[in-house]
């Protein structure tokens, strides 16, 4: 080997001996009780907790997946090996570190399994729909989330999930602060690909955000928007339990301190959790109806920092888009609205924004609404 290929060896063995030191410290700091802020809460119909602490594990299941910080010393030590043997190397990835192709085949694993793409033929189709059905497996169906996972944990598609490792990428290579949350979380596969990723990238302090009914859709009878009504009929097959998304974060590595479940419908767990979140840096919204998406703007938007995003899983053709218009509209405001995919679509927070609280309290959320005179 040339000194120039030993250096870089010396190098990067430097670089991912102090990477792999602080995922250490942090996994031994994983064994202490570690809140993020006091839990578990509790109301009438919510509850905000920790799994990892607030759960009865032996519901969990075994972990079948090492943590990130073995998968990415084993795939860095391969690489090492790999580059002794193949010095000329004129590919795309020829520039990469070997830490940073160690994280890029990490997270490219979590992907094709939370998708179930790995399965190959060994995984079905669902059609959505309220009277859904079971097809063979369509790969090119699966890149663009138009179907719905049948061994999966997630049903957002390839070219989403590559949205949500480009944009806490670029959070992370900014510093831009705070967390991730998800609302409207399935069998919580989207969630633990994000998770994964950061805990790739060493941003292990970002606290995951888990937020669903566990229950299915609400019934849509807030009267918000009449695009609302019916959702609640496809709760068959959305309808995942807490224990199961549990389950899954476990199964892969990924169920820490730093991550936690908001049990309830939007309504009743973004006003409380609001009074805890100090800052988010992504935000993935998947609640598909006006009422649901309306409940997470009004409660968190103004924690979104600025260069964070927010991403709208169901964008195009949902009542979720209108209730983003009408937020836009009575805040005045104009973000540049990105586009994902067929369904999907995201923006870049440039401006804070003076949420108009009254709204929420009086349900009065469209453009030609006037604030109600309250009498004490």
């Amino acid at each position: 080997m040339s000194i120039v290929f030993c250096a870089a060896l010396v190098s990067f063995n430097f670089r991912f001996i102090l990477y792999y030191h602080e995922l250490q410290q942090h996994d031994t700091a994983r064994n202490e009780i570690k809140r993020p802020f006091p839990l578990p809460l509790e109301g009438k119909d919510y509850k905000i907790f920790q799994p990892s602490y607030d759960m009865d594990q032996s519901h969990l299941g075994p972990a079948l997946f090492a943590p990130p910080n073995e998968f990415i010393q084993t795939f860095s030590k391969h690489i090492t090996w790999l580059k002794t043997i193949t010095p000329r190397d004129y590919s795309s990835k020829r520039n990469s570190t070997i830490l940073e192709r160690a994280q890029e085949m990490y997270i490219e694993l979590i992907k094709s399994s939370v998708s179930a793409t790995t399965y190959n033929d060994a995984e079905l189709s669902v059609k959505p729909g309220k009277q859904f059905r079971v097809k063979d497996f369509n790969p090119d169906e699966r890149v663009g989330g138009n179907d719905w996972a049948y061994l999966g944990e997630t049903m957002t598609g390839t070219i989403r999930l590559n949205n949500v490792w480009n944009l806490l990428a670029t959070v992370t290579g900014k510093n831009i602060p705070g967390d991730y949350i998800e609302t409207g979380v399935w069998r919580g596969g989207s969630s633990i690909f994000a998770r994964a990723i950061m805990s790739a990238l060493g941003e292990l302090d970002r606290v995951s955000f888990v937020c669903d009914s566990f229950d299915g859709l609400p019934p849509g009878d807030r009267s918000l928007d009449r695009g609302d009504i019916g959702w609640h009929e496809m709760n068959g097959y959305l309808a995942v339990s807490e224990d199961i998304v549990a389950a899954n974060f476990h199964k892969y590595g990924l169920l820490g301190s730093n991550v936690v479940f908001a049990k309830g419908f939007f309504n009743e767990t973004m006003p409380p959790l609001s009074r805890h979140v100090k800052k988010l840096a992504v935000m993935r919204l998947d609640g598909d109806m006006y009422e649901s998406t309306v409940d997470v703007l009004y409660n968190l938007y103004d924690r979104l920092s600025i260069g964070g995003y927010l991403i709208m899983d169901d964008w195009f053709g949902f009542p979720s888009k209108t209730a983003c218009e009408d937020f836009f509209s009575v805040h005045g405001i104009q973000p540049e609205i990105i586009r994902i995919d067929r369904l999907s679509a995201y923006w870049e927070k440039t401006e804070e924004v003076d949420i108009q609280y009254w709204r929420y309290e009086q349900n009065r959320f469209k453009p030609e609404m006037e604030k109600l005179d309250v009498v004490e």
